[in-house]
């Protein structure tokens, strides 16, 4: 059975080792000695204090949230692939829509990243994702079609298979708004397919598909599992601990619901 994977970015929040070490106590309060056995959580904090998500609660992984895809040079400000590997990173967000906005990356630059992250064997989690405007004049598909043809063009089945897809539609991001389960379904739909054509139907199951944009644990099913999600990237909320917490612990109850049913 496929993993659900819950998704904890925490953008540039927690301003000091205090917050972030208060924040790993209650985390470690929250998850006590719970164990996943279909759920991986994984957090992706400010590049400066990766070091103190070391240890983190059973069940969980430690990601970044960007990368420049070259190992070593005058690249000022920039993080390395080998830096992260080096530090224990395993996941690493690519192409979120804020870095596509503030710093203009554009599809072949996260191409370029995420190769880089599967060549230094870390997984990358890339962002896709559709604006208001587009998503009113029926472009959804071909926007995400576009994304993705640049992203997976030339990659093998086993490179692909070893990429998370985050779907954010941009509209949704910091919002109370999100679609509704009918219209992410419609979109796993047409992933499925875009990658059944691309690869085959085996490799289409595989490639696991995230939503994101003002995910709430109240909200979880009608956006993960009944779209047929296999998990959710949380912005807002995986500031709080006992969110993503729970936000794994419905995910491990659904999985489990499904194995007895099946």
């Amino acid at each position: 059975m496929q993993k659900f994977y819950v998704v904890g970015n925490l953008k540039m929040n927690m301003s000091s080792r205090e917050e972030v070490s208060q924040y790993l106590t209650v985390l470690h309060r929250e998850a006590g000695q719970k164990t996943y056995e279909h759920v991986l959580g994984i957090i992706c904090p400010s590049f400066v204090y990766l070091a103190q998500f070391d240890t983190l609660p059973k069940g969980m992984k430690k990601g970044a949230q960007n990368l420049f895809p070259e190992k070593i040079g005058a690249y000022t400000g920039e993080i390395s692939p080998v830096m992260l590997k080096d530090d224990g990173v395993e996941y690493v967000i690519v192409g979120h829509s804020e870095r596509r906005r503030y710093a203009n990356e554009t599809d072949e630059m996260i191409r370029e990243k995420a190769l880089s992250a599967l060549k230094y064997y870390m997984t990358p989690i890339v962002c896709i994702g559709e604006t208001g405007g587009e998503r009113q004049a029926g472009e959804t598909e071909n926007i995400l079609a576009s994304q993705l043809r640049t992203l997976f063009s030339d990659l093998s089945k086993l490179q692909a298979e070893k990429i998370i897809i985050a779907y954010e539609p941009l509209w949704a991001i910091g919002t109370d708004a999100v679609p509704t389960t009918e219209e992410l379904f419609r979109v796993r739909v047409f992933l499925r397919k875009f990658f059944t054509e691309i690869f085959d139907a085996q490799t289409a199951e595989r490639i696991a598909v995230l939503y994101g944009g003002s995910v709430k644990s109240s909200l979880l099913g009608p956006v993960s599992w009944e779209a047929e999600m296999n998990g959710v990237l949380a912005g807002r909320e995986s500031l709080f601990p006992y969110e993503l917490v729970k936000m794994m612990g419905l995910f491990e109850e659904e999985a489990k619901r499904k194995q007895n049913e099946g």
